[in-house]
């Protein structure tokens, strides 16, 4: 259940789980191998992915398998990409959920304003979705 780099042969199952779980898979197959999987036996069990835009990193996608629930592998996923974009010189990260503000909170991110986004996030693409949409929420490293 150790996290570590996904790759091309991981993409089916992490293409199934992201669809599953009502995550849009654009994009994300062109960079697989800089997302993190954690898998068992039976398959993938998470998947989390943070793009990077200069000293900020976006939380672009972060999933566990309903059979992997309530058993700790969001926050290990969080921690296993947080320590990895950190060596790579990013000091913050944002994310934007319609569902889950209560569960990131928990785990230190904090709301903000669309206007404090930086500019180097601010393009509809580097969140995935308009700024006027759930909830953005941001923690520093």
């Amino acid at each position: 259940m150790r996290p570590r780099y996904a790759t091309e042969e991981d993409w089916p199952e992490v293409e199934a789980l992201l669809s599953a779980s009502s995550i849009s898979v654009e994009g994300i197959h062109e960079h697989i191998t800089q997302y993190i999987v954690s898998r068992d036996k039976a398959g993938v069990l998470g998947c989390i992915g943070v793009d990077r835009y200069g000293t900020t990193g976006v939380l672009r996608v972060l999933a566990v398998a309903q059979r992997a629930r309530s058993a700790g592998l969001g926050e290990l996923l969080i921690s296993a990409i947080v320590a990895d974009v950190r060596l790579r010189g990013v000091e913050s990260i944002v994310l934007q959920t319609t569902s889950a503000a209560g569960y990131f909170a928990r785990l230190g991110f904090t709301p903000m304003n669309p206007a404090d986004l930086p500019q180097s996030v601010r393009p509809a693409r580097a969140l995935g979705c308009r700024t006027d949409a759930g909830t953005l929420m941001q923690t520093t490293l």
